[in-house]
């Protein structure tokens, strides 16, 4: 088993889906929750594997110093629905995702996300974000 490494790191390739992600979340959430996009990195590690890391902010509205902002936590997963097969331009397509991990922050939560991605689509032919197809080399040859 080889360690995963980043071949190529394809800063916001994935910002219109993120973007996506976050107005759905906003959309879904209780009124007086404001969801911000925070950053949106694609990613390349070896072999076809592909994802996004989506960082959000789940904050209280101005006004609304009761919001419960955990009601962001329970739309993620019907959210990671709803953007499932969204065209990520030159990278893929979204295949599903995950909530990576949670925090608080003043006023709210911070909320990372990896979005799988799936680099079969036909519109990928002569992507300038290609596929590195080598195969790993055996650790011998890594030590020489």
């Amino acid at each position: 088993m080889f360690p995963l490494f980043l071949v190529s790191h394809v800063h916001h390739a994935g910002r219109p889906a993120a973007e996506h992600f976050a107005i759905l979340l906003d959309s879904l959430t209780l009124p007086g929750v404001d969801v911000r996009l925070i950053s949106a990195d694609a990613h390349q590690g070896r072999g076809s594997a592909r994802w996004l890391d989506v960082e959000l902010y789940a904050t209280k509205g101005h006004g609304y110093p009761e919001a419960d902002t955990t009601d962001a936590l329970d739309a993620v997963a019907l959210t990671l629905d709803v953007i499932t097969g969204h065209e990520v331009k030159g990278f893929g397509s979204v295949g599903g995702g995950a909530l990576a991990t949670s925090h608080a922050i003043r006023e709210g939560l911070a909320l990372s996300l990896r979005l799988d991605v799936e680099a079969h689509a036909r519109s990928l032919t002569g992507s300038r974000f290609r596929l590195d197809d080598r195969e790993p080399r055996p650790a011998e040859a890594l030590a020489a």
